[in-house]
């Protein structure tokens, strides 16, 4: 065998430190820094995790509160009759303190909103003072019931009284769990 020239043997030294760098650089530093990345976006997806449960703990009294006053939302339960049924009962309950003289309250049916939404609507005939009537939308509205009034028609009953009509639908709603 010939020995190597002195640029020979720097051409073939060169090309060998290149193919072990290259080597090293594709087969262990490469995955390496890989996977090193790969952990550093796990840390920080944790990171955020962690600071947005962090937050709920900070303001866990305020939630908890929150929960307090929505849980009675959820006080419809059972079928649909009985749930319409407690709708016309706490109806008929705030039209007895706004002192209202209910003559006709009719269930129209219960509609389904979404999967769990349902609304059960009641058409209520009474009759009272213009205070009275706005006594008890602000009652129907302020109840534990999660109750809204749709629409509301006043008509005036006599000249001479001052009562008022009033033909108001109401819906009452459910959730199912």
């Amino acid at each position: 065998m010939k020995a190597f020239n002195r640029s020979e043997r720097i051409l073939l030294f060169s090309v060998g430190f290149l193919a072990i760098v290259f080597f090293l650089k594709t087969f262990v530093l490469s995955p390496f820094y890989d996977r090193l990345m790969y952990y550093n976006t796990q840390i920080e997806q944790y990171e955020v995790i962690i600071r947005k449960y962090m937050a709920l703990e900070h303001n866990r009294i305020e939630i908890l509160n929150a929960r307090e006053k929505v849980k009675g939302f959820f006080a419809l339960k059972g079928s649909d009759e009985d749930k319409s049924a407690a709708v016309m009962s706490r109806m008929e309950s705030e039209a007895r303190r706004a002192k209202l003289q209910v003559q006709n309250m009719n269930y129209t049916g219960s509609s389904k909103i979404k999967d769990s939404i349902i609304l059960h609507r009641v058409n209520l005939r009474a009759e009272g003072q213009l205070a009275n009537i706005l006594d008890f939308i602000s009652s129907i509205e302020r109840s534990d019931v999660l109750l809204q009034v749709e629409k509301i028609i006043l008509t005036g009953k006599d000249d001479t009284s001052g009562l008022l009509k009033a033909d108001i639908n109401i819906a009452g709603i459910s959730f199912n769990s």
